[in-house]
């Protein structure tokens, strides 16, 4: 049941309105460290899933472009 803390974080950082980037990667962390594994073995995992699972890196490219994308457009709604 320790592991699903992260799970509260991102229930938590989505809530505080936090940048989902950081809110889904510390609930990673918080999730790898409460699932028994040491800070470099989280960090490690991510290394070989981004190796292993190409499409990670398309979401790494994708992610800054719908923020920026819906900061513009809040922005203009906000001027209307």
């Amino acid at each position: 049941m320790l592991p699903l803390l992260g799970v509260a974080v991102v229930v938590l950082g989505f809530a505080a309105r936090v940048n989902p980037l950081l809110v889904v990667m510390s609930a990673a962390i918080v999730s790898g460290l409460a699932g028994g594994l040491d800070l470099p073995g989280v960090i490690s995992a991510f290394g070989k899933a981004f190796n292993e699972n190409r499409y990670v890196s398309v979401t790494w490219l994708v992610l800054p472009v719908i923020g920026a994308l819906e900061r513009a457009g809040r922005r203009e709604r906000a001027a209307t």
